[in-house]
This record gives structure tokens, C-alpha cells and sequence, in this order.
């Protein structure tokens, strides 16, 4: 008689291949190979894994790191089918990399992964500018030097570089040869004098690091874009290479998002602010400025002009840069004193503030929007206790006398103690 055990199985094995590979893809390699005790048809379903994740936890898994390599080398040599993604964490062999990458040339990879773990950086094996059918690649602290000839990645959807080293001149042509790139993040990767975006179907960019100027010369898909720029190098540079909002926003009309840190806006008010401010302002709905100084009454000027130039902007998320009580500075307090009794309006409906600590000039800028803001609805204050240089209580006080262009505000405040953990929220509806 067949016992429950038994049918199980069968149900199993019956399964379809995709769903088969599946269930095979979210164990961890010990479990999948383990599943070959199961039954004779199952024995050696592992080695048609199309998905290879060689993470952390692979490799912490092991005593010693040459154990881990030996398993991924058996796993390689019986492998049988296409292998579509492969991902290769912690890796610590410049040798065993190239045998592998050598191995995959030959697999259809789509998608493929690798962090470095070494003290020099590791040179990409030319294997790699093979894969024909890649889609999506991620590759932390390597060398990126393609080969002579290289045609670029005909089907690469998503990229994503970090700590990577490049020649500029390579970058410029890996992008123009990727006609289908949607996904670009480069984070602390090579410094480079000019980045300009030239890409048809980007939907997404994150740029972090350093450059002299940065523009979108043709992004007419690109929704969403995170630039934060590094060091000081842009501010005391003069030359005409230098970026300001015209050169920023040159051509990306489809834009909804958009995510900066204060040194932006120290680089964007290079020139003057524009009179008509760029169309690629127009959709934005979603506006992010971190590491905002509020010593600068011309980083608060563009902050204001960037602000007040989104028509349709609903969500603003603001932090600014940790302010002294003796940081007050004159002329920002009245510039946004005079920005508060303008007529200025937004769509804005929620307002997170992050390192919010109660200085006059923060307190000036709240006026701004309260004043700026008729279809408001929500305000939410953050910071550390101990950073706070007047109570939640007095803040609000004072906030209930602001002049509102929204008849119905709610304000949230949270405190938090680093130390103890102790959190305190007090809401205060606007009547």
C-alpha cells in the first residue's frame, strides 16, 4: 500500500517545472540538495536550479571560506539547464571568480550579482561582457573595463554600480549601448568631471558621489531621481562645466519624484535661480531635501524657489542639517519672513520634518509652509530628545498662532530618547 509519504512525493514531483524551481529557489543550497533524499525522481532536481545564490549566509554557513568555494564548484560542474540568475557575495578569489564567470558564459544568465571582498579592487573578467541575454547587473568594488569592441548589453534593464571604478568615456558609451536600461544607481563609484543622462527608457536614476556637473540631457521616461553629491568639490569649483537648475533640469518631463541633499542646492543656485523655473518642475509630486542648512540664506532660497516651482508637489520631506542655538542667521530668518506673507501656493498635503529642533529659523520656515499650503493636511516633527531646544508643548504653542492657508492641519510630534528609548508623540490638530 502507498503510503501518505509516498503520495506526497508524487504530488511533488508532478508539479511544474517553474513551480519546481520555485520552491527549489527559496531554500538555502543545504535544504535543496537535501530534497534529493526524497525520492529516486528528485534526486538530482537541485542541479537544475536556475536560480544560484551564493550570499552571506552561504558563505557563514561554512568554517572556512575554501569549504564554501568547493560546494560552489560541485554545484557548478553537475549543474544541468540554463542558469537565469546567479548572485556571488563576500568573495575573497580573483582566480576562482574567472573559472566560474567562464562557466556562466555558456548559461543564458539574466540576472547577475557580485560583491568583492578583496583589498585591491578585482578586475571584471572579460567573460562577463559575454553575457548576451543579462537583464539586470549589480557589481560592488570591481574594476569595469570592457573589452575592446564591446557592443554593450543589449537587454539590460537594470544597473547597479557601487564602489565601482570606470573609465568616464566607458560609462557614457555602456549607457548609450543599452537602449533598454530602465534602472541606473551608481553610489561612490569613479569621480567624474561631467555626467550627463542620455538615456530614452530610464525610469529611475541614483547618483551618490562626486561630480562638477550633473544633467539629464534626454530623459523623457525618468520618474523618480536620487542625487546626492559628495565632499565640496562642485562649490569651489568656478569653471563653466559647473551644472545650476537650466543645466539640472534639461529635459525630463515625466518626472514625479525627486530625492537631494542639501549640497544640490548649494551647486543649482550657481548662476541665479531662473525666472521660469524648468518644466521638468511641473509633475513632480513627491519632493525629498536632506541635509539642509539653514545657515545659508542662499541654500533656503532655492530650497524655497524649488518648493514654491512644483505645481502638483503633494508629499515634502525635509531634513535638515543639526543647527546650534547660536547659528541664527539675520538674513534667512527675514527671507522666509517675507516668503510667509506672499501668496504663494502649493498643493502640498503632507510635510515630514526630520531633525527638527525648534531654532527660529525652523520655526520660520513651518510659517512658510503653513502659509503656502491651502489643501494641507498633515505635519509630521522629528528628532532626538536631547537635540530639542524647546519642548513639543511650546512648539505648538507657538504653531497655533501661525497664519494657515488650510483651515484643517494635523501636527505630530515625536520625541525620541536615544539612550533610554523612550519615545513621546503628541498631536495637535489646527482648528
Amino acid at each position: 500500500m502507498r503510503n501518505a509519504w509516498t503520495s506526497d512525493v508524487d504530488t511533488i514531483s508532478n508539479l511544474p517545472c517553474n513551480v519546481l524551481d520555485g520552491i527549489l529557489g527559496c531554500l538555502p543550497w543545504k535544504d535543496a540538495v537535501k530534497t534529493s533524499i526524497l525520492s529516486k525522481d528528485w534526486r538530482y532536481k537541485w542541479v537544475t536550479r536556475q536560480e544560484l545564490d551564493f550570499n552571506d549566509e552561504f558563505f557563514k554557513s561554512f568554517k572556512q571560506d575554501e569549504e564554501a568555494k568547493r560546494i560552489i564548484y560541485q554545484v557548478l560542474l553537475v549543474h544541468q539547464g540554463p542558469i537565469l540568475k546567479f548572485r556571488l557575495c563576500r568573495i575573497t578569489s580573483c582566480p576562482d571568480i574567472d573559472h566560474w564567470m567562464h562557466f556562466l558564459s555558456k548559461k543564458n544568465v539574466q540576472e547577475f550579482t557580485l560583491h568583492v571582498s578583496l583589498g585591491n579592487k578585482y578586475h571584471s573578467p572579460h567573460h562577463l561582457f559575454t553575457f548576451q541575454q543579462l537583464r539586470f547587473l549589480e557589481l560592488q568594488d570591481c574594476l569595469f573595463h570592457p573589452p575592446l569592441g564591446f557592443k554593450g548589453f543589449e537587454k539590460l534593464i537594470n544597473l547597479d554600480l557601487v564602489r565601482v571604478t570606470f573609465d568616464p568615456s566607458i560609462f557614457t558609451n555602456l549607457i548609450s549601448k543599452s537602449p533598454l536600461l530602465e534602472r541606473l544607481r551608481l553610489r561612490c563609484c569613479t569621480n567624474l568631471d561631467i555626467l550627463e543622462i542620455d538615456a530614452a527608457n530610464l525610469k529611475f536614476y541614483e547618483f551618490i558621489g562626486k561630480t562638477k556637473s550633473i544633467s539629464f540631457r534626454n530623459a523623457p521616461m525618468l520618474e523618480k531621481v536620487t542625487v546626492a553629491i559628495l565632499g565640496r568639490r562642485l562649490l569651489t569649483d568656478t569653471s563653466p562645466v559647473c551644472s545650476n537648475f537650466p543645466k539640472f533640469f534639461y529635459y525630463m518631463p515625466s518626472l514625479l519624484e525627486l530625492e537631494i541633499c542639501g549640497t544640490i542646492l548649494e551647486y543649482l543656485i550657481k548662476g541665479g535661480l531662473p525666472e521660469s523655473p524648468p518644466t521638468a518642475l511641473n509633475n513632480i509630486k513627491s519632493l525629498t531635501i536632506s541635509s539642509m542648512s539653514l545657515r545659508n540664506a542662499q541654500v533656503v532660497s532655492s530650497a524655497v524657489y524649488l518648493i514654491s516651482s512644483c505645481p502638483k508637489l503633494q508629499d515634502l520631506t525635509l531634513e535638515f542639517y543639526q543647527v546650534w542655538a547660536g547659528d541664527i542667521v539675520e538674513a534667512v530668518v527675514q527671507l522666509l519672513r517675507a516668503q510667509s506673507s506672499s501668496s504663494g501656493v502649493v498643493k502640498l498635503q503632507k510635510v515630514q520634518v526630520n531633525m527638527f529642533t525648534g531654532l527660529e529659523m525652523e520655526m520660520e520656515f513651518m510659517k512658510f509652509i503653513l502659509a503656502s499650503a491651502p489643501v494641507l493636511e498633515e505635519i509630521f516633527i522629528w528628532n532626538c530628545t536631547r537635540c530639542l531646544f524647546r519642548s513639543c508643548k511650546q512648539m505648538i504653542d507657538e504653531m497655533k498662532e501661525f497664519r494657515r492657508a488650510s483651515p484643517n492641519v494635523e501636527f505630530t510630534f515625536e520625541e525620541i530618547d536615544m539612550e533610554g528609548g523612550y519615545e513621546h508623540e503628541e498631536v495637535m490638530e489646527v482648528p
